[in-house]
């Protein structure tokens, strides 16, 4: 049972940064029962040992995380970006940490993966993802085509001097909101 129990908590500290499915500092120092302090200590000592395997998150993707996951919030104001591991870095840390909580943690943790990267690679997957993908294509198509007759609804208005700038401006927001909308589902979907 405990068993299951660590995998959920690893699973619930997954994140998918720049396609990456990557665990932050903070995240594998508690997973790792050390101080995060102490893992990016043990991180920048034996730095030659991770290539390519991380990366340090910038503010804007901070404040992203920050805003669609609760458990993040203390990272709000914090003055100091975390880093962020790929698979393969925290596979590293079982070798320097070299405590028995770090190498079962570990094998968890590889576990996970590799249940994600199979998931991943499904038929089953792809298919939602590109009818996810027709479906914002289409939507696209349609806001483009709005946008299109609205422009020359205004280009019409605009020469018979029967501006109602309230209603346009309204119909321009409205679009707006819905190219924000649209842009946030096709992010989620290229994170995804």
């Amino acid at each position: 049972m405990e068993n299951n129990n660590q995998i959920q908590i690893i699973e619930s500290k997954i994140l998918s940064i720049r396609g990456q499915q990557v665990m932050l500092d903070r995240d594998l120092a508690e997973l790792y029962q050390v101080k995060t302090k102490v893992l990016n200590q043990t991180f920048k000592r034996n730095i030659d040992r991770f290539f390519d395997d991380y990366f340090q998150i910038t503010k804007s993707e901070l404040d992203e995380l920050v805003t669609i996951c609760d458990r993040l919030q203390k990272l709000k104001h914090s003055s100091s970006m975390p880093y962020a591991f790929k698979l393969e870095g925290i596979l590293q840390f079982s070798s320097i940490l070299n405590s028995q909580i770090a190498i079962t943690t570990n094998r968890h943790i590889m576990g996970v993966f590799i249940k994600y990267n199979a998931l991943i690679s499904q038929d089953i997957n792809n298919e939602l993802l590109n009818e996810r993908l027709k479906r914002l294509e289409a939507e696209t198509k349609l806001f483009n085509a709005k946008a299109e007759t609205i422009h020359a609804e205004m280009l019409a208005l605009k020469s018979d001097h029967k501006i109602d700038l309230n209603v346009q401006n309204m119909e321009i927001n409205e679009l707006n909101e819905k190219v924000t909308e649209l842009l946030t589902e096709f992010n989620k979907f290229r994170d995804s």
